[in-house]
């Protein structure tokens, strides 16, 4: 019976650990929200001074690495398509691609090719 009492009076404690009151939103997903909840298009400046961001830039309110991000590689809204990735701002196909051979900056050795990866 002490044993239900105890558990029964934490769960209260804990409920206020992870949720905000007057929230539905947890804690936890509170502080994974963006910059600025309006967005990041009101100040850029905020992907870069937020830590955990996602990127440095900002593409249609939301923080992104226009370096590596696939749906906006090398500037907001260009797409890569779905056999690239995205490596220092350019859409390649790392099956073929000798500077990146499988994964970004993975450089094939000098008189080889890139094959399948």
């Amino acid at each position: 019976m002490a044993l239900a009492i105890t558990l029964s009076a934490t769960i209260p404690n804990q409920r206020q650990a992870f949720f905000r009151p007057g929230s539905s939103t947890s804690r936890f997903l509170a502080s994974q929200s963006s910059p600025a909840r309006g967005g990041c298009d009101q100040n850029p400046l905020a992907c870069r001074a937020t830590e955990g961001s996602a990127g440095p830039d900002c593409c249609s309110k939301k923080c992104v690495d226009l370096r590596t991000d696939i749906s906006n590689c090398g500037s907001c809204g260009k797409r890569c398509i779905s056999s690239e990735i995205c490596c220092n701002a350019h859409c390649v196909n790392p099956m073929s691609h000798n500077q990146n051979c499988g994964k970004c900056s993975n450089h094939c050795k000098k008189g080889t090719s890139c094959d399948n990866g």
